[in-house]
């Protein structure tokens, strides 16, 4: 072995993101107790930046004074040093990447490490530039769309954008991925509100029809004497904490169950927080 690596490997100079990933392996082998290896998965928020203003996001709650950041400077270099050591990088936070003016650096820096490629968007963005870096893409993708509705009315309360917009947003990445199909895997996300909790089997038959990969269910975070009252974009106040799906357990559990029978009828890959009524979360194909 040469600094974890089998001989052959560290004579043909592997990659930078091989080489720490059997180095990490050696270190977990030999029980060292100050490993010099980064994760061989990696996830950057570099700013919390959106363009969006949804009602249950902690960013945008009546009171917030979090001021705009973005990683810059050193911090920024060390996020550009560790890309090459990756084998899944993934750029997500609260913020939106797809405007980042950094995306396309980025995505090509990790086109270049051979990494994996995690992305979450609200579907907003929709170039050809975009498209273009992401059909290039060497290696896998993973791109969640984050929805929350089916509709365009429940769209409007809780993300307060043009729904049918971001519809078409999706469908064009949809057909663009057509290209490298097998190396890309898409999936819609929800967050489960009192809002929108009758629109879950509905969401399950939009994916469906999209030819997404996977629906993604949340809870909406539970930040105990934390909540608040918004006015959202359709005019009625959103009750942060009436909005949990703790005060509606019997209704949760009944739409919850009703997305997981279309899942498996449609054949598309779920995955949901447990039933009130059971005791483990539940996933289906």
């Amino acid at each position: 072995m040469t600094d974890g690596l089998p001989p052959a490997a560290a004579a043909n100079g592997v990659r930078l993101n091989a080489r720490n990933r059997y180095r990490a392996q050696f270190e977990f082998a030999y029980g060292l107790l100050e490993p010099e290896t980064l994760p061989t998965a990696l996830q950057f928020a570099l700013n919390n930046s959106c363009n969006f203003k949804c009602v249950y996001c902690t960013d945008h709650r009546a009171g917030n004074d979090v001021p705009r950041t973005q990683l810059v400077g050193r911090a920024y270099d060390d996020v550009i040093a560790a890309i090459p050591r990756a084998d899944l990088l993934a750029f997500h936070g609260i913020n939106e990447f797809f405007i980042d003016t950094r995306f396309f650096e980025l995505v090509q820096r990790c086109a270049d490490a051979g990494a994996v490629l995690v992305l979450n968007t609200n579907g907003s963005v929709a170039t050809e530039r975009h498209f273009e870096v992401l059909r290039k893409y060497p290696e896998r993708v993973l791109i969640n769309f984050s929805l929350d509705a089916a509709t365009a009315a429940t769209f409007k309360r809780i993300r307060g954008w043009d729904y049918e917009r971001v519809v078409r947003n999706i469908r064009a990445y949809v057909e663009m991925f057509k290209s490298r199909r097998e190396r890309t895997w898409m999936s819609l996300s929800f967050v489960i509100t009192r809002t929108n909790v009758h629109e879950m089997e509905a969401f399950v038959e939009f994916a469906a029809s999209l030819g997404m990969d996977e629906v993604n269910f949340y809870r909406l975070n539970d930040y105990g004497a934390l909540g608040w009252k918004i006015e959202a974009a359709d005019g009625a106040i959103f009750d942060y904490r009436e909005e949990c799906s703790d005060n509606f357990k019997e209704l949760h559990d009944k739409h919850a169950k009703a997305a997981i029978d279309a899942a498996r009828r449609l054949g598309v890959k779920i995955d949901i927080p447990a039933l009130y009524g059971a005791l483990e979360p539940t996933s289906a194909s």
